[in-house]
């Protein structure tokens, strides 16, 4: 399961050197105290959780919620219009479960509910998928997808093995692969739902979300079981709970979270199948989406610095402001930075190819070299914020 493992680049050894003006600034001129940085800290966890966290799950659901419902009406009518419409839908909600992969912590995280792994893992299980087709897809339901079935045969990378082939919507689904298609998107729908109502609360989310959240009591159960995690953003918000007393620790999730991400598209989903040439290792092959997908990891990571979404500049309230008031140099560096991954992760398509074409026809090396080495140095610099800036 590629999507939970940290694979090392296997280019060979790098060595990423901070820009001289952090390392030589000294620790006591960084450092933060006092009721006056609480504030700040508050005002920044509040920005970033109001304005990028928080509507970027609400999107997520209620995507998901339109993906079911194109879904559904391919299932009841099959057409070329009606297999678009569902592949379209997909494509939405994709684009914002990958503008949400910087803030990969809490909730949908590993000791929160996995979500990230229940949505996002690959390769898929080809041979698994291929049994519930042949044998299970008749009684299958979203209640038993997201209850029993592996995280490799669900989530969004199943929903695009049924849908696309080759970049492009299908011509047409057999009636299993429509039910499997229905079952794993229902699954899909209550994590994105879970992912959203955890952080923000149920009580602060819409009739419409509030009841597919209660859909499913296994979903809610979850939830219940671990009541800690129920309105997450006040949690970080407020520095209680798992950060209790302590702003500094809850504002680093904000740079680790997008540090993170950027060594995980640099990394894992970038190197390292281009260097075993392993195209079933290629995130969102089928629907030709990789480079997309990994553009928009690294615009959840811009989102999340820049406090807001598709921000030109940063909010006054942001990480990047604080940051740019400690060591402007820095914060310059990781803005120039950030677009310059976004520039070189476009590049590797030179040709108009695919990712999955690059790696098949192992082209583009540069290109794919150059962007790895970006997403490298992006999240040393965002690494760097935490022990630099933050504490």
């Amino acid at each position: 399961m590629i999507k939970k493992h940290v694979i090392k680049w296997l280019f060979g050894a790098m060595v990423i050197t901070l820009p001289a003006t952090f390392a030589a600034c000294e620790k006591d001129n960084n450092a933060v105290s006092g009721a006056g940085v609480d504030d700040q800290y508050k005002a920044i966890l509040n920005e970033y959780v109001e304005s990028t966290v928080a509507p970027t799950y609400k999107s997520l659901a209620e995507a998901a919620l339109e993906m079911r419902t194109a879904n559904a009406a391919l299932k009841n009518g099959q057409s070329q219009a009606a297999i678009e419409a569902a592949a379209g839908a997909w494509m939405k909600a994709r684009v914002f479960w990958e503008k949400s992969e910087a803030f990969l912590f809490g909730p949908v995280g590993p000791d929160g509910f996995d979500i990230d792994g229940h949505i996002d893992s690959w390769p898929l299980e080809k041979s698994e998928i291929d049994q519930v087709l042949a044998t299970d897809a008749a009684g299958l339901t979203g209640e038993i997808a997201w209850g029993t079935l592996d995280a490799e045969v669900i989530g969004f990378h199943v929903t695009e093995y049924l849908l696309f082939r080759d970049g492009k919507a299908r011509a047409s689904l057999t009636d299993a692969e429509l039910k499997y298609l229905t079952a794993a998107t229902d699954a899909l729908v209550w994590d994105c739902v879970l992912a959203y109502v955890a952080w923000v609360g149920e009580e602060n989310v819409s009739a419409e979300i509030g009841s597919v959240f209660r859909e499913n009591p296994e979903v809610v159960a979850a939830l219940s079981n671990k009541s800690s995690f129920k309105n997450f953003a006040s949690m970080l918000k407020n520095a209680t709970g798992n950060y209790e007393g302590h702003l500094p620790a809850a504002v680093s999730e904000i740079s680790n979270g997008a540090a993170d991400i950027a060594g995980e598209v640099g990394e894992t989903k970038i190197a390292e199948p281009f260097a075993s040439g392993a195209v079933e290792n290629v995130e969102s092959w089928y629907s030709w989406h990789s480079l997309d997908d990994y553009g928009n990891n690294i615009i959840s990571i811009k989102n999340a610095y820049y406090g807001g979404i598709d921000r030109i500049t940063p909010h006054s309230n942001s990480l990047s402001a604080f940051v740019a008031s400690k060591n402007a140099k820095l914060d310059e560096d990781i803005k120039n930075k950030i677009e310059d991954c976004l520039t070189k992760i476009a590049a590797i398509g030179n040709g108009g190819k695919s990712f999955y074409e690059v790696v098949r026809d192992h082209s583009n090396e540069a290109e794919v070299d150059a962007a790895v080495d970006a997403c490298a140095e992006l999240e040393a610099l965002l690494a760097s914020v935490e022990t630099g800036i933050i504490l």
